[in-house]
């Protein structure tokens, strides 16, 4: 080198200046904490949207809600706001006043953004957003990036300034050999410890696209083509709408690529880069070969196409493997193939988020939770949430009428509307029914038509729709009617059927549907379900109170009904019917014969193999062929509906206390003779050996009673001037009322002066005895009891008045608590009254004639002692002017304190459960459901 190329000492200056400019502008170009700090918050609030918060919050920013959560979208953009802060601070390093600038920006950007979500947030209306975890955690990142923005936009490093050359008095002088080489060391070291750029960039590109790829896991990747619209118009038909969820078979993608991801960020070198292929080969290759294996449609017919997650998915698989390829050296390519070889193959591998439905593992004879309310809203089991349609969840669950595959929900949209959902693989709208305050029952769909039980509330009119699904919405309102007569509906929608209510309905597992209204039941096949069927050519009947009530059949022809609010009989094929509950005594557990066990029965059904499954106040429980209960293993308690599937399967509707479930007994008809027995009834309680009574009975059916009367609720049997046989309605303010035995009633009114009055209505006419005695305010009537011309009524608080005979009225006080229907007058003047557990004849001195004992025995069991018999029942004055009793199964009479003659049981022709006993003359009348049965001794 010649000597006047050597560097000078200016120049040498110069060099080191220019060096320790590219070392300071490394320096500034890092974001430092500031920038990480940004960073975790941003992913903290991505973390906050895109992941849910419990169900009872009901405000949730990604997945989809029938409930759209207003400031979701500036939620969604803050994370993406913090983001892009800080990628555009690292490009805009070099120039110092830009920095700022953007800097300041994306402080006002990020707060703005803060305040746009929290304004939609608190515009909610709903109290329920407020402590919403994914709302908390959105406004809390926000603000806490607001700030830490605004500090790091106030405390910009000061830009270093480089001196112009020739500054100072540098000799012009060549450098002696020694300096030069301290020069290019110093220069060598400096250049040596600077890497570009792009080698820096490398682990924030790769780890950010890596932590992007397992988010993608759980976006979703298919946009469903709906072609029915939740407007009021039909003109939104069509509208293409994004249902979002995650899916159960996404999860081992997360898995995979989080895993590959941590190895990213925290490796290095080539162990880095290796990584790097492998996270992006797998999404790559599994997402292309899901698209490749996609079916032309959905089970249910509808269509769809590839969503945004997809291709962001395969974007960034795609950049991934780019980044970590580019200017590899050649050396580590077989390494690099290797990676990429492995990650392909995982890709193919790992489960498609298409294969078949989601199946869940139960336990044999175990309910498994298939649906949930939780804080108003239902999540079916791919994560969907819709506000259930029905006070009963199993009415707003059906499958396909005809046994094809199909799942269909009655969802919740307004107050007066429901929408029905296709939820076999997705939770799809369908059509939108506008019904007023009533939903209808859903009962399933057929041939492109859901039919729908409509209205049937207290006395008003229903009717049974089939609503085609291609609808955009439907009125089935039952209010109107057109100029002809018919009911106004939708035009498209059939009416099959009409009645006035209440109409209720139950699904059978011989696919039949049972509609029950006041006095008559129909059950109607599924495949028989079209326009212009006859009422009556389905009404059924199976046995005595069954007419007005609840029927379940079987495909083996076993066939159970209620007969009165307590009481359910059954018949087996070929077999007579036989009494199933309400005719056990109180206290009595659950034991293996349903009779001998005192449980209350809010639902039950029939299911494929003959098996009868009860449920309510006690632990759902089953009958077997055998004749034997047996108890649901893992229990089940309070389930207020139950349905028998024609698969086999049994579903339960329960409501445990946080909200509505439906769960699901997958192989319920052929685990149930596997279940453990009950033990065997007390003998107290056994039922299985009714007593025999000294005087046969023959029951008659009552054909329909008229109803005569004033205006009233209550009505009671009756007389009327022609001796017919007539329900009389009680005045509504009467505080109680009771026949007289002989075809009349009395009731007792209170006037505003607090004075008591006893009415006796006899053959249409009408006789009032006043009580002088002011009632204390305080004092309440509850029942009464009456005898020919006296009549008694409990005023509470132990205080009583005796009417008759004529206008005589005395008032006795009484110590203990009268139980219900246990206050009898006897036409010998005396009164009988149930005081706690005892039966007692109150006279001038009261009398004990029996009970004593809470788990007493019943009444019809003899050779025992009066105190250990039971005074439950129903009590009365007989026939023959006696005290008689009414336990459920038996009736017998009091004779004298301690002596019980049983006169009939089941076997003399005895209704068992009946709800009422009235008598009249010398016969009695037994209440069973909607159904009368009266009984008169045979000659």
């Amino acid at each position: 080198m010649p000597l006047r190329e050597l560097p000078t000492e200016s120049k040498a200056a110069a060099a080191l200046l220019r060096t320790e400019v590219i070392t300071h502008r490394r320096t500034i170009r890092r974001s430092g904490r500031h920038g990480v700090m940004l960073a975790c918050l941003a992913a903290g609030v991505a973390f906050a949207v895109l992941v849910p918060g419990p169900a009872g919050t009901g405000c949730y920013l990604w997945r989809a809600s029938t409930q759209p959560v207003s400031g979701r979208g500036a939620a969604l953009a803050l994370p993406v706001a913090i983001v892009l802060l800080v990628l555009v601070d690292r490009l805009s390093a070099d120039r110092f006043r830009l920095r700022r600038q953007v800097r300041s920006i994306g402080t006002a950007a990020i707060g703005v953004t803060t305040v746009t979500a929290w304004t939609g947030f608190a515009a909610q209306g709903r109290p329920s957003c407020a402590t919403s975890p994914a709302v908390i955690g959105t406004i809390v990142c926000g603000t806490l990036a607001t700030a830490v923005a605004a500090h790091w936009a106030t405390r910009s490093t000061a830009p270093w300034t480089v001196p112009e050359e020739g500054s100072g008095e540098a000799s012009a002088e060549p450098l002696n050999q020694s300096e030069l080489r301290a020069v290019f060391v110093r220069l060598s070291d400096q250049v040596d410890s600077w890497t570009p750029f792009r080698f820096q960039l490398f682990p924030f590109v790769t780890g950010a696209l890596a932590v992007l790829l397992v988010l993608s896991t759980v976006l979703p990747w298919r946009e469903l083509v709906d072609p029915v619209a939740l407007g009021p118009t039909a003109a939104e038909a069509g509208l293409a709408r994004s249902q979002l969820w995650e899916i159960p078979p996404a999860r081992p993608w997360a898995f995979i690529v989080c895993g590959l991801a941590v190895a990213t960020l925290l490796s290095t070198g080539l162990v880095r880069r290796a990584a790097a292929v492998a996270t992006g080969s797998v999404v790559v290759a599994g997402l292309v070969s899901q698209l490749l294996w996609l079916p032309p449609s959905l089970p249910n017919g509808v269509g769809y196409r590839t969503a945004v997650g997809a291709w962001i998915a395969l974007g960034l698989g795609l950049c991934l493997c780019a980044a970590a390829v580019l200017r590899a050296h050649r050396r580590r390519l077989p390494v690099l193939a290797g990676a990429a070889a492995v990650g392909v193959l995982a890709g193919l591998l790992v489960p498609s988020a298409t294969e078949a439905p989601y199946q869940p593992s139960v336990v044999a004879g175990v309910p498994h939770r298939l649906l949930d309310l939780q804080g108003g809203q239902l999540v079916d089991r791919l994560g969907m949430r819709v506000s259930i349609g029905t006070s009963d969840p199993l009415d707003s669950v059906a499958w396909t009428l005809d046994g094809s595959p199909g799942q269909w929900l009655l969802g919740r949209t307004g107050s007066e509307s429901s929408t029905v959902f296709a939820y076999d693989d997705v939770a799809l709208p369908q059509v939108t029914l506008n019904h007023g305050p009533t939903p209808p029952a859903l009962w399933g769909v057929t041939d492109n038509h859901v039919v729908v039980l409509a209205g049937g509330a207290r006395g008003q009119p229903w009717a049974i729709l089939s609503v085609p699904l291609d609808l955009v919405t439907a009125d089935i309102s039952l209010s109107h009617k057109n100029k002809d007569g018919s009911y106004y509906v939708t035009p498209g929608v059939d009416v099959l059927a009409t009645g006035i209510g209440p109409a209720l309905s139950h699904r059978n597992a011989d696919r039949s549907i049972v509609v029950w209204g006041s006095t008559t039941t129909w059950q109607f096949p599924a495949n028989q379900l079209r326009k212009g069927i006859r009422l009556a050519d389905f009404v059924v009947d199976p046995g005595p109170g069954a007419p007005g009530n609840a029927v379940s059949t079987g495909p083996d022809g076993t066939t159970a009904w209620r007969t009165s609010e307590t009481g359910l009989a059954m018949a087996r094929p070929g077999g007579v019917p036989q009494q199933l509950t309400g005719v056990a005594p109180a206290g009595c557990v659950l034991s293996s014969d349903a009779a001998s066990s005192s449980m209350t029965v809010d639902a039950f059904t029939v299911d494929v193999r003959g098996n009868v499954w009860l449920g309510g106040g006690a632990p759902a429980s089953v009958i077997t062929p055998d004749g034997v209960l047996r108890k649901l293993p893992g229990g089940a308690e309070g389930v207020d509906s139950i349905e028998a599937r024609p698969d086999g399967s049994v579903l339960l509707g329960t409501s445990p206390g946080g909200g509505d479930q439906v769960l699901e007994i997958p192989d319920a008809a052929s685990a149930a003779a596997s279940y453990p027995a009950a033990p065997p009834p007390d003998p107290r309680c056994d039922r299985r050996k009714p007593a025999d009574g000294t005087t046969t009975f023959e029951a008659t059916p009552v054909p329909a009673v008229p109803v005569v009367g004033a205006a009233g609720v209550s009505t009671q049997l009756a007389l009327d001037a022609t001796g017919r046989l007539v329900r009389v309605r009680v005045p509504l303010a009467a505080r109680a009322f009771a026949p007289d035995g002989l075809g009349g009633v009395w009731w007792t009114v209170v006037d505003r002066r607090s004075m008591e009055s006893a009415v006796h209505l006899v053959g249409g006419r009408t006789a009032v005895v006043r009580d002088p005695q002011p009632v204390p305010g305080s004092q309440k009537g509850e029942y009464a009891a009456a005898a020919g011309d006296r009549v008694v009524s409990a005023l509470g608080g132990g205080l009583y008045n005796l009417y008759g005979p004529g206008d005589a009225v005395r008032r006795v006080p009484v110590k203990g608590e009268l139980r219900p229907n246990g206050l009898v007058q006897l036409a010998s003047g005396q009164v009988a009254m149930v005081l706690g557990e005892q039966l007692v004849l109150v006279d001038n001195r009261p009398t004990v004639l029996l009970g004593g004992s809470t788990s007493g025995w019943p009444v019809s069991a003899t050779g025992l002692p009066a105190a250990q018999l039971t005074a439950d029942g129903t009590w009365f004055t007989g026939p023959d002017g006696k005290l008689w009793g009414y336990d459920g199964c038996h009736l017998v009479r009091v004779d004298a304190p301690g002596h019980v003659t049983v006169i009939a049981g089941p076997r003399q022709g005895v209704p068992q459960a009946a709800d009422h006993v009235t008598v009249i003359g010398q016969a009695l009348y037994f209440q069973l459901g909607n159904e009368l049965i009266r009984l008169q001794a045979a000659r």
